[in-house]
């Protein structure tokens, strides 16, 4: 009875069943609670899914013969505050998976709910990374049904950018493989960038091609072979966007040919190797020109703390610049008072525009880390006579960072 009066939206038979001690989690023959059947009303009953979650013996992550809980029903509805309400019970379970797989997250991806995914990414219990039997994680979906907005997201909260599908498809080869991606919370600016950086109109910003240079940019390996030994790079019929998108690629482990380089040897540079290939010792020649190795430089930037002093890679002997050792102490002070000044700081000492992207993507809500990035990138790559401290003061002064510039040197 309490089931038949829950499934024909009569609250007040369900208030009065309620008050009368009925049975809150008695199930029809699919397996279905009354919470079930309130939760998947193809229009919102918050009231009776309330009155239900305040009964004390409710069974919020009961599961149905297939095996979802009444969270997945209403992701799949996009019913917004009754996944509100839920996800704030004490005895909530985001991440119980149905008979496909499925956790609710992937569930409200499908569902095409920018809103309802960002609720459900709010909640610091979901798991990101859980592969349903099609090894599809929710980072996967989005990418393949086109919501660049929900991929942004997940990438910010760290969903794992390199994970496969059943197929061997990363997102990149979903990526390729789409014509067009939704705009609906889209990091625009960057998308102009990389249209850019590709040549290509600003009208095309939302194609596959420039949203997986966007992917690639935050970690996506272009050389990944899926179950086909096709890379993403292989999928693509431009023969020049080919040719430039694997040059903004991460280089490759010459050896394994598996992992992504992490150390590259001067002066030739045609040494690259991972963490796991990289020797202790620096090899006395390269193993391709035969010229001799004077040093190794990490393909990595270092985060706040991992390192202490820093000198010039292309040689053996530190050159000689205005400042000879640039410690950690050094770097972290002036990250320390850049605040939200720190992306005009890069500018200033030439740092183009999608990189200074690319380092707040990385790193979000950290403007100590965003500033610390900007700093050690700069010191890597810009030329080493303009690697000074006068360089530095100057674009400091042009921007008015004057708590940064006490962390200067007053005299050189």
């Amino acid at each position: 009875m309490f089931l038949s009066f829950t499934l024909s939206r009569r609250f007040e038979a369900v208030e009065l069943l309620l008050s009368r001690g009925s049975e809150v989690n008695g199930k029809s023959k699919d397996g279905r609670t009354p919470l079930h059947l309130a939760a998947d009303s193809s229009q919102e009953w918050t009231d009776c899914v309330r009155a239900l979650m305040q009964q004390s013996t409710v069974e919020v992550n009961a599961r149905s013969n297939d095996g979802q809980t009444p969270l997945h029903r209403a992701c799949w509805w996009g019913h917004l505050h009754t996944v509100d309400m839920l996800l704030g019970h004490n005895g909530i379970d985001a991440n119980v998976v149905d008979s496909d797989g499925d956790t609710p997250l992937h569930v409200a991806v499908r569902g095409r709910n920018d809103k309802l995914v960002s609720v459900m990414l709010n909640q610091g219990s979901v798991q990101l990374d859980i592969q349903n039997k099609k090894k599809m994680t929710p980072l996967l979906e989005a990418v393949s049904r086109g919501h660049l907005g929900m991929t942004h997201k997940l990438i910010a909260l760290g969903a794992n950018i390199n994970a496969v599908d059943g197929d061997g498809n990363s997102c990149l080869h979903l990526a390729v493989k789409r014509k067009v991606f939704n705009s609906e919370g889209a990091p625009m600016d960057l998308l102009n960038e990389f249209c850019t950086v590709l040549n290509l109109k600003k009208n095309r910003r939302l194609s596959g091609i420039v949203v997986a240079r966007y992917l690639s940019s935050q970690g996506a390996d272009f050389h990944h072979k899926n179950n086909n030994n096709n890379t993403p790079l292989d999928l693509i019929k431009d023969p020049n966007l080919r040719k430039k998108l694997e040059t903004f690629s991460p280089p490759q482990c010459v050896f394994c040919e598996d992992e992504v380089a992490t150390e590259t040897f001067f002066p030739c540079k045609h040494l690259s190797l991972c963490k796991k290939c990289c020797p202790p010792k620096i090899p006395k020649r390269c193993l391709k020109c035969g010229q001799k190795l004077t040093s190794k430089n990490s393909l990595e930037a270092p985060t706040r703390g991992k390192f202490t002093t820093v000198s010039e890679p292309t040689s053996s002997k530190s050159q000689p610049v205005e400042s000879p050792v640039l410690d950690e102490k050094f770097l972290q002070d002036v990250a320390q008072n850049l605040g939200g000044k720190w992306q005009q700081v890069g500018r200033e000492l030439g740092i183009k525009t999608v990189r200074l992207e690319i380092i707040k993507n990385d790193n979000p809500f950290d403007t100590v880390e965003q500033s610390f990035q900007m700093l050690w990138r700069w010191f890597t790559h810009c030329d080493p006579e303009t690697r000074t401290h006068r360089t530095l003061r100057k674009a400091l002064e042009k921007c008015k960072c004057f708590d940064a510039l006490e962390c200067l040197p007053q005299t050189m």
